[in-house]
């Protein structure tokens, strides 16, 4: 009686769990990340290299061409951890780990160098540079590809002690990450 339920059972096991598949490519939004990932019977190994900026909301260097030299900037590398989860012909995946962040804060305003002619005006700011470790959390949702490539969207966070930051992406997707997607 077992020996027939283990036979019976053991292909359909064998069937839901997808081979081990891998993949990577680009994403684009509020920062420029390249990723990459390997999945196995759901489980995640992802890692991505993300850079971001953002200059002041108002005063100098916040205008559409005044902000040349009035930007804060932040590089991240991230290796997560994490599982997926196939819902019909999309995949969604979320991962938790650690990350290496090395940025540039923007501080006070110190001057100007006003330009001539068609060249806008440089602000010149005070910046202070870090480097910390942090926390970063990833969640995603991937579509069914088409011609090779998969599309999704990422909400990504990474919280540390200098500047906690949160990041939507579209990414595109390479390889056979996320195959089982059928």
């Amino acid at each position: 009686m077992w020996k027939t339920l283990l036979l019976t059972l053991l292909p359909l096991v064998g069937a839901a769990q997808a081979p081990a598949a891998w993949g990577g490519g680009i994403g684009l939004g509020n920062g420029v990340e390249a990723h990459a990932g390997y999945q196995k019977r759901g489980w995640l190994a992802l890692t991505h290299v993300r850079y971001r900026w953002w200059s002041p909301i108002s005063g100098p260097g916040s205008g559409w061409l005044d902000n040349r030299n009035a930007s804060s900037a932040q590089a991240e590398l991230a290796l997560l951890g994490g599982y997926s989860l196939p819902l019909k012909k999309q995949l969604l995946y979320g991962g938790l780990g650690v990350s290496y962040l090395r940025g540039r804060q923007l501080g006070e305003y110190r001057y100007t160098v006003v330009q001539s002619g068609v060249q806008s005006n440089t602000y010149y700011f005070a910046y202070r540079d870090y480097q910390a470790l942090g926390l970063p959390v990833e969640a995603g949702l991937l579509l069914k590809p088409r011609r090779g490539i998969r599309v999704g969207i990422a909400f990504q966070a990474n919280f540390n002690p200098e500047k906690t930051l949160y990041c939507g992406l579209a990414t595109f997707w390479l390889g056979h990450f996320g195959q089982a997607i059928r």
